[in-house]
């Protein structure tokens, strides 16, 4: 047996994700009805889209105020829809015009774990995004994967780093596999408590698209950096030195 016979279903998604110009097999159902691009607004005004280019729908995600009702329907109990998670992810795809990929649970899962991934670009940085869903436990995480792993020299400051920013984290959480250094973040919801439906995907897949393009820029510092310090407060003022190189515009007191 090969050694790429032996790779587990996580690894070579992540094969996948971290592959340049990725040509993956859309699910049969997102190679239909696509139309020409229409932009629309985020939050921050900041174009959010898949990478691979066989996507020609919408590539932004609308801004949440957009969506959101003011009624007095939004404060009853959230509808639990008895609809499968992956269904509901597949609809949100398809609506979007977004091309993914969709990987089956493995024979003899007794979680029923499905996965989902799809590349995307927001503030120029392109990054991977996973959907893992367990069917029977209702239970749906979205990670938001790094473009670059860490290298060997850098992980004790990687780890360092995220030990200090998820101490104060309150939603979600970094994570870095030491066995190749790739980081993600991680946002999880329990769909048997709180329900699912676009609104919920929407919030829920911002957040992780937020962090993770922080993510990418704080940790793209780090590794830019020779020889990082392993304090922590040594460590944060060079990459609050780095962050503030890459300014163009610094204000002052004075007219530029």
């Amino acid at each position: 047996m090969s050694q790429h016979d032996k790779l587990s279903l996580w690894q070579k998604i992540k094969q996948l994700l971290t592959a340049s110009a990725p040509q993956p097999v859309t699910d049969a159902a997102s190679k239909k009805n696509r139309m020409a691009s229409a932009n629309t607004s985020t939050q921050a005004a900041d174009s959010i889209s898949p990478v691979d280019g066989s996507h020609s729908g919408n590539d932004q995600l609308p801004t949440p105020d957009a969506t959101l009702k003011t009624d007095e329907k939004n404060t009853a109990p959230p509808h639990h829809n008895e609809t499968p998670i992956v269904d509901c992810l597949k609809q949100y795809f398809n609506d979007k015009q977004w091309h993914y990929t969709h990987y089956l649970p493995k024979t003899g899962d007794s979680q029923q774990s499905h996965h989902l991934s799809l590349r995307m670009r927001h503030k120029k940085i392109d990054c991977g995004y996973l959907f893992r869903v367990q069917e029977k436990n209702k239970l749906l995480a979205i990670y938001g994967i790094l473009p670059f792993l860490i290298p060997e020299s850098h992980q004790s400051a990687a780890l360092l780093l995220i030990t200090q920013i998820n101490y104060d984290m309150l939603i979600g959480n970094l994570e870095m596999d030491v066995n190749d250094g790739e980081i993600r973040y991680k946002n999880a919801i329990d769909v048997e408590a709180v329900g699912i439906d676009t609104e919920i995907i929407e919030h829920s897949l911002q957040s992780v698209v937020a962090m993770t393009t922080v993510a990418s820029e704080l940790f793209g510092d780090l590794i830019n950096n020779q020889d990082p310090a392993e304090d922590m407060q040594t460590l944060l003022t060079e990459l609050r030195q780095q962050s503030d190189a890459r300014t163009f515009f610094l204000p002052t007191q004075y007219v530029q």
